[in-house]
């Protein structure tokens, strides 16, 4: 089995004009792969994602892509209420060379397993080599993939999946459904990460990340060599960290405090948000 990966859930940084800001977010990618990161998943929810147009996200994309510059894999979420907008996004992304897609589950209407499956294969049936990963967040989407689905869709070709539920019981289901070390269950709720990896874990996609990528990285390591002790106190830091960053409204206190560190590398972060969120 592979060693788990840290994925950076990364945030996109806007101008005082309201419109991305491509030079800071190459900086912050550069400060991230310095730190050790290995993956980038931008345009997602820690991103404001669904508050980016179609050519923003092919924007954001292809920054990342470049600045990565091939040490970090780009999966760039591309999750929208609509199928054909999912598809269109993702083939987008792909064009500008991302690495792999991410999908959250469609959200707004109620959705059952079969409108679910069928949402899938499409995106895998025109996405072709490129990896596709779901993404269930239910508190936001309203609707959730099941266990049975994934299997489902784990045996017709996707890579993986992002799970967002905040339980741990329902990611080891994700596990066991998915039954396969080909298959990438990450893990992204920061406070579950050490269990999820005790669990069998591919690793997270973490918004911390963005802030202290040296802690995720430090915890993988500890794991991946046993220093179980090591590990258990670099998760209870991090939940001290998100403890901080929860005390201010939902991404504001994560983007302030990106921008905090990053003035540490001389980069200046704007820490606006878009509206309606800022």
């Amino acid at each position: 089995m592979a060693q788990p990966s840290v994925v950076v859930a990364l945030l996109t940084p806007f101008g005082p004009n309201g419109e991305v800001d491509a030079a800071v977010l190459r900086g912050h990618v550069e400060f991230l792969v310095g730190e050790g990161v290995d993956g980038l998943m931008p345009c997602g929810t820690t991103g404001e994602g669904p508050l980016l147009e179609a050519d923003e996200v092919e924007t954001v994309t292809a920054t990342v892509v470049a600045a990565a510059a091939g040490r970090a894999r780009v999966f760039s979420h591309a999750g929208r209420t609509s199928t054909r907008a999912t598809v269109d996004l993702a083939l987008r992304a792909i064009e500008v060379g991302a690495d792999a897609v991410s999908a959250v589950v469609p959200y707004y209407y109620e959705l059952s397993d079969p409108q679910l499956l069928r949402h899938y294969r499409a995106l895998l049936e025109r996405a072709g080599e490129t990896p596709v990963y779901a993404y269930t967040i239910p508190a936001r989407t309203g609707n959730e993939l099941s266990p049975q689905a994934l299997r489902t869709l784990a045996g017709e070709g996707l890579a993986g999946l992002k799970d967002s539920t905040k339980s741990i019981e329902r990611h080891r289901e994700y596990l066991e459904a998915a039954a396969s070390d080909e298959f990438a269950v990450f893990m992204g709720s920061d406070g579950l990460l050490l269990d999820a990896l005790e669990a069998g874990a591919a690793g997270s996609v973490s918004a911390i990340a963005n802030v202290r990528p040296d802690l995720l990285v430090a915890l993988k390591r500890a794991f991946v060599n046993g220093r179980s002790g090591e590990a258990k106190s670099l998760q209870q830091e991090i939940a001290v960290l998100r403890a901080e960053l929860s005390d201010r409204p939902a991404l504001v206190g994560l983007k302030r405090a990106a921008a905090e560190q990053l003035a540490k590398s001389d980069l200046s972060y704007p820490a606006t948000l878009r509206a309606p969120l800022g």
